[in-house]
């Protein structure tokens, strides 16, 4: 069972409003508790036109041990984000630099504010925190702000233009087509339903073998890259998919509270042959604080995801019923004469 202890993630203090560009930014409030990180905001273009992007940098320097988290959605209005990314650097003295760069652009012109961001965090108490930046300025212009009174370009005047028509021989071109590939798909209708008749689809292969060797490739490819995330959102989906498939209910789509719920509903206890739920629902939680907290698992703690990924599907596979012995093989064997 995976213990990721990650949860102690998510920061923001209160921090200055964005500098711009060539604009060294406000000095950040001092954050209110001893943990807490400290966050600015940032833009690289103080001016821009209607449509142009702005890269809006959220600056948080924290503690190594208390990871900063930014929502996925946010509301910028009347900015829209256009996409975004993180860039860490450990700072070598216990503090972490975590610098998440939001490409965002505005559609109206004037003197508009990029509106301050809200960051959370957990406190070594374990409550949820948060803190929010300050507004940053920044103007947007129009692309024909410099025309007082813009209008369109008058008309030009007609052009004579010698061309030939070619509809009707496209029509009757397309008619053709269409009756050629209507005779050809009833002709290859008539021969697939006369080849399915003879020959029966083969069985579909059990969910177990099918999660086995999906597992199977992604442990060969453990340890091959530095960063394990990628590795736990594959496995979390094999295990999703074998449980939905195994016990039939649709489970890709799902949170991990209405799988578990799923699985209580529709699952004797005795088809878990002694995998608890509980252990379940831990594991599959453990593989959403990678996935939406974004915590990066060691290498230990990703074998030990796959080893417990297999025990799972070994736990739950179908077990081939006993043969039943027949009555009349049984007295036959009884009436042997012995020696």
């Amino acid at each position: 069972m995976i213990e990721w202890v990650l949860l102690g993630l998510l920061a923001a203090a209160p921090a200055d409003a964005g500098g711009h560009a060539n604009a060294l930014p406000s000095a950040p409030l001092a954050p209110a508790r001893v943990d807490a990180p400290t966050v600015t905001a940032r833009v690289d273009k103080a001016e821009a036109h209607v449509g142009d992007a702005l890269h809006l940098s959220i600056t948080a320097v924290s503690p190594i041990t208390t990871p900063v988290i930014l929502p996925e959605n946010i509301d910028l209005s009347p900015f829209a984000e256009l996409e975004r990314r993180l860039e860490e650097k450990d700072l070598g003295d216990g503090k972490m630099r975590r610098e998440f760069v939001l490409t965002v652009a505005a559609y109206q012109p004037g003197a508009l504010e990029i509106p301050a961001v809200e960051v959370t965090y957990f406190g070594k108490g374990g409550e949820v925190l948060s803190a929010r930046t300050q507004p940053v300025a920044v103007t947007i212009t129009s692309l024909i702000a410099n025309e007082p009174e813009p209008k369109l370009k008058e008309n030009a005047g007609p052009v004579p233009v010698i061309q030939r028509d070619y509809l009707y021989a496209y029509i009757a071109g397309g008619l053709a087509a269409a009756g050629l590939g209507a005779a050809l798909a009833l002709i290859i209708r008539r021969r697939l339903r006369a080849r399915a008749a003879h020959r029966p689809a083969p069985p579909p292969r059990p969910a177990h073998e099918l999660a086995l060797e999906r597992l199977d490739r992604l442990g060969a490819l453990l340890g091959t890259s530095e960063d394990l995330r990628p590795f736990i959102f594959e496995l979390s989906e094999i295990i999703r998919e074998y449980l939905g498939a195994r016990f039939a209910f649709d489970s890709l789509e799902l949170t991990t509270e209405e799988l578990v719920l799923k699985l209580r509903r529709r699952v004797p206890i005795q088809e878990m042959r002694g995998f608890v739920l509980g252990e379940v629902e831990g594991w599959l939680a453990g593989c959403d604080l990678v996935k939406f907290a974004k915590v990066a698992p060691s290498m230990a703690e990703a074998r030990g995801a796959l080893e417990t990924g297999i025990r799972m599907v070994e736990s739950t596979r179908p077990r081939p019923e006993p043969p039943v012995p027949v009555a009349g093989a049984a007295s036959t064997a009884a009436e042997a004469p012995h020696g």
